[in-house]
C-alpha cells in the first residue's frame, strides 16, 4: 500500500487504518453493504471465522456498534452449535467462510438462530462459475478456489450464484442483492492500479456476478 493510500485510509478510518482493504476487495464491497443498512441502535454484530477482529472492529467503528468475533482454528469449529444466545444478534458476517465447511446447511441454520427477527447477514465465497473458471474447465484446467486435496486452503465446496442464492433462501432468509467484489481482474489489488479503473471493476462486478470471482450475498431473516 503506498503512503497515500495508507493516510487516506487513516482519514477515513482512524484507529483502524492499518487493515489493508485495497488486497482485499470483498471486504470493502462487503463493508459498502454493511454502512447502508438501517440497523437498531447500538446493534450487536458477530463476525465468523474471525482471526483477529480487526475488520470487525472497522465495522463496529463506523456503525457505533458492539461486536464479537468467533475464530475459526478447524473445518469442523463453525459446524457446532455457536455459543451465542437466540435472536440476541442483529448482523453476522461470515466472509470466506462457509466454503470451508462441511455441514453448510447447519452453519447457516445456525446463522438464522442467532439472529433477530430481520437480523442480517453478510456471507461472502468464491465462485465457482466465475469466467476464469469457465475458460479453465473449457481447456480442461482444475477450477481455482477448489481443492482436490487437503494440501491447500481448505476449500471443501465452492458455490455458483443459483446454488448460494437457492440454499440461503431455503433455509427462511430473503435474499436482498447479490454482487461481487470484482470482474474478472486481479490487478485491482496492485498498488499502482489506477483508481479509477479499480472503481470500474468493481462495479462491472456488481452488475455481472454471475461471472465475477466472487460472490456476497447481503440477506435478511424472514
Amino acid at each position: 500500500m503506498s503512503h497515500k493510500q495508507e493516510q487516506d485510509q487513516k482519514a477515513k478510518f482512524g484507529n483502524y487504518h492499518s487493515l489493508d482493504l485495497l488486497n482485499k476487495v470483498y471486504q470493502e464491497k462487503a463493508l459498502s453493504l454493511i454502512s447502508s443498512l438501517k440497523l437498531n441502535p447500538s446493534p450487536f454484530i458477530l463476525e465468523l471465522g474471525s482471526a483477529d477482529n480487526t475488520f470487525l472492529n472497522l465495522v463496529c467503528h463506523e456503525l457505533r456498534a458492539k461486536g464479537r468475533g468467533l475464530d475459526i482454528v478447524r473445518g469442523d469449529d463453525l459446524e457446532q452449535p455457536l455459543k451465542v444466545k437466540s435472536a440476541s444478534t442483529d448482523l453476522v458476517i461470515a466472509l470466506e467462510i462457509i466454503e470451508h465447511l462441511y455441514d453448510t446447511d447447519f452453519f447457516l441454520s445456525e446463522i438464522q438462530r442467532v439472529l433477530r427477527p430481520d437480523g442480517y447477514l453478510v456471507l461472502s465465497t468464491p465462485n465457482l462459475a466465475s469466467l476464469n473458471n469457465r475458460f479453465r474447465l473449457l481447456f480442461g484446467f482444475y477450477p481455482k478456489y477448489l481443492e482436490y486435496s487437503l494440501q491447500g486452503a481448505g476449500h471443501i465446496h465452492l458455490y455458483t450464484p443459483s446454488a448460494i442464492k437457492f440454499q440461503i433462501s431455503n433455509l427462511k432468509f430473503k435474499i436482498i442483492h447479490l454482487v461481487s467484489p470484482n470482474f474478472f481482474c486481479p490487478l485491482i489489488t496492485k498498488p499502482w492500479f489506477p483508481k479509477s479503473l479499480r472503481q470500474v471493476f468493481m462495479k462491472l462486478g456488481d452488475l455481472f456476478p454471475n461471472i465475477s470471482s466472487h460472490l456476497i450475498v447481503l440477506a435478511q431473516k424472514s
